[in-house]
Formats: structure tokens, sequence, C-alpha cells
């Protein structure tokens, strides 16, 4: 897990140390001010991060196409002119800022617009679209400039986002994403949810309607390797691309065999499992121990849902 803190003062180094963390760009105080009160908090794990950033001061940002990152900027207060292949919004913290890797900015933050700031791997976006197709696409994803965050969907994926600035911030060796499997897994939901959430150059092809010769033999397949696999590293995205289909398409095909969806099928048998090693476990076990090594993040929804499919705590399963 990689974390940078910096506060400064002074312009240069706030051009160097926020450079290092993003790239190399232009930045220049607004008319008559000759410094800044820089304030960054920078933590990334695996593909993507998430980066607290405020300058103090009114300025005005000249990155150049980014290459290999994509950037959603949501500011917390004030207000952000953006301009960004082709397009100009301006940011509030009903609208983020989102940059796509292929193409140079030119930004002017207001004084007193702190921003929370989420950053994913170009590759990574790339792997977690073609696992919702079914299939790699040859055309770069642009996004939309423009995200409103006030929309269900989008206020959703900002939950996720500050869960994992909050996990992000934990000391070594305190944080749920110490766990690769459980990182891996937070990764591609995120990122997943963004390609669904907000507007790109392929959303088109995510809203196609989804069809499949064999739905029930598809379904067979997904849940026998659900079954065989699910103690791995293994998301509905991995089943999908595994069995050469989209994820629209096996959650269509569970609905109409199995009126579930492969989420919960996945869930279900982790469940199961967690329910197993709870009832075998060795004195010193802990609940939490279990629900990590099943693939649970969310620990109250871990119980929460146990209860409910076993009628007890999972406490009270691991004191019998």
């Amino acid at each position: 897990m990689d974390a940078v803190t910096v506060r400064t003062d002074d312009v240069d180094r706030a051009r160097a140390e926020v450079g290092r963390v993003f790239c190399p760009h232009r930045l220049t105080p607004q008319a008559g001010v000759h410094s800044v009160q820089l304030r960054m908090a920078a933590r990334r794990a695996g593909g993507v991060g998430v980066i607290d950033l405020d300058y103090g001061q009114a300025v005005r940002i000249q990155p150049p196409a980014l290459e290999s990152f994509y950037l959603v900027q949501i500011p917390s207060a004030g207000s952000t002119m953006v301009r960004h292949a082709g397009q100009t919004v301006t940011s509030t913290p009903d609208v983020a800022s989102v940059l796509s890797p292929y193409d140079s900015s030119d930004m002017r933050w207001s004084e007193g617009s702190p921003h929370r700031i989420f950053y994913a791997d170009r590759h990574a976006v790339d792997r977690e679209l073609a696992r919702l197709l079914g299939h790699p696409v040859d055309d770069p994803v642009r996004l939309d400039v423009g995200m409103l965050m006030t929309t269900p969907t989008a206020r959703a994926w900002a939950r996720g986002v500050a869960f994992l600035a909050d996990e992000l911030s934990q000391p070594a060796d305190a944080s749920l994403f110490d766990h690769p499997q459980v990182a891996a897994r937070f990764e591609q939901g995120l990122i997943g949810k963004l390609l669904l959430a907000h507007r790109h150059s392929h959303s088109h092809l995510l809203a196609e309607p989804s069809q499949h010769a064999h739905p029930g033999r598809l379904v067979r397949r997904a849940c026998a390797l659900i079954s065989e696999h699910h103690g791995e590293t293994l998301t509905v995205g991995d089943v999908a691309e595994a069995l050469r289909v989209s994820v629209r398409t096996l959650q269509d095909c569970f609905r109409r065999e199995l009126q579930t969806t492969p989420t919960a099928y996945l869930r279900a048998c982790r469940l199961d499992a967690a329910h197993r090693t709870l009832r075998s476990a060795a004195p010193g076990a802990s609940v939490t121990t279990v629900a990590l090594q099943h693939g649970f993040v969310h620990l109250g929804r871990f119980a929460t849902e146990y209860r409910s499919r076993f009628g007890e705590t999972p406490s009270t399963t691991l004191r019998r």
C-alpha cells in the first residue's frame, strides 16, 4: 500500500510533489498570489487510489495527457472550471470532473475547493470493461468529463470511494485491503460500478440486449465454476470472462434460470463455506478472520447475511 502526505506553502515544491503523484504539469496561482497552502494525502493500492488535495488558493493547473490513468475529481466545496477533450465543465460538489488518459487539461480551481480524487489505472479500466462486455474493445475508453454525483448509482459509487479512502488511511496491517484477495475484488467492483454509473464511449455496448443460445447450459457451467473456485480471488466478472460472455448476459441467464443473480449465488457459496469453517474452527479462531478468508469485506453485512441464511450469528456458530 503506497501513501504520500505533503504540506507546503511553496509553489515550486507543491508543483513537484503533486507531479510525483500524478504527472509533471504547470501550476499557476492566481494573479498577485505567490504561495499556496498545499495539503495532500495520497493513498493507493493496486490499480486504484484516493488523493485528498487542497491548494488553499485559487490556482490554474495544466497537465498534459495523463496517459496511464483516469481521474474522477470531486470538490467538497467551491468550484472548478475544467476544459478537457473538447468539453468544458464547471465542477462542484454535485458535479465531478472526469479526466481520461488521452487529452491534456486546463483547470481553474477556486479558492477553498478541496478535492477528493479517485485514481484508476488505465489497464484496470480496460480489463474491467472487457469483463463487463465479455470481450475486449479496441478503441480507448473515454469517459464524459462531467459526472453528476446526485444520482443513486453515483452516490453508491461515492460511498465505495469513501470506504476505500478510509481503509487506505489505516495503519500498516490494520486495513482490510492488506489482504490481496479483498483488495482485488474491491478494485474490480469499484471500477465496474464507475463504468456502469457514468457515461463513456462504450456505454451503448453495455446497454445492448443480452442473449444466449443455451442459458441453462451457461448457468450450469457458471455454478460449477463458482462452486469449485469461490474460495479464490473470484468475481462475477471473472466468471463471465472465463465463460466468454458479458456480465450482463450472465446476470440475465441467472435471473431467467434460477431467479437469482450470479453475485447472490457466489455470496451464498461463500456463506456456506464460512459456515463450515466456523463449525470446525479450532479454539482461538475469530469471526473476522473467517469472514476475510472467504472474501467478506463488510463485516456488519456479513453478520446480517449469515444470520439470515443460518438463523444465528457467526459468533454463535463459532462457540458451538
